[in-house]
């Protein structure tokens, strides 16, 4: 629509395209001849019928949803078994005081209307959590 548009009617019912209706079950029609055949109640009768959905599937978009716990807990394991139980525990709680700090980070940085890419952060995060973790398990491995 552009700005030299008329505002469409309100009372007019809006085209909404319905691309994969489920019907959940047979609602009672409000419009059906007994109560009148009005534009309005047919079309609330069918608002009530149809759920619009919108499904996620495997495609382009975010494919990286599980990678970084992935490592994380990879990482996590590489310490407990070269280094130690103490050793992983610490490398967990610095990777969350680190996670921490990089989300307050990026929502700073999207208030600020800058781009944000997260993989910087956690990859020096983890960087620095195993170096730390190394550090201060004496700097030797087992």
């Amino acid at each position: 629509m552009t700005p030299t548009d008329p505002r469409p009617d309100a009372d007019a019912p809006r085209q909404t395209p319905v691309h994969d209706p489920e019907i959940l079950h047979d609602a009672p029609t409000y419009g059906d001849g007994r109560h009148g055949d009005d534009a309005r109640g047919r079309h609330a009768a069918q608002s009530v019928r149809f759920i619009h959905f919108r499904q996620v599937g495997f495609g382009p978009g975010n494919a990286d949803g599980c990678l970084a716990p992935a490592i994380t807990f990879g990482l996590f394991l590489g310490c407990l078994f070269s280094l130690g139980l103490l050793a992983a525990i610490g490398f967990v709680v610095f990777w969350c005081i680190g996670a921490v700090l990089g989300a307050l980070l990026q929502v700073r940085r999207t208030l600020n209307r800058q781009p944000t890419n997260p993989w910087y952060w956690r990859i020096a995060n983890w960087l620095v959590c195993l170096l730390l973790v190394y550090w201060l398990a004496g700097g030797k491995l087992l």
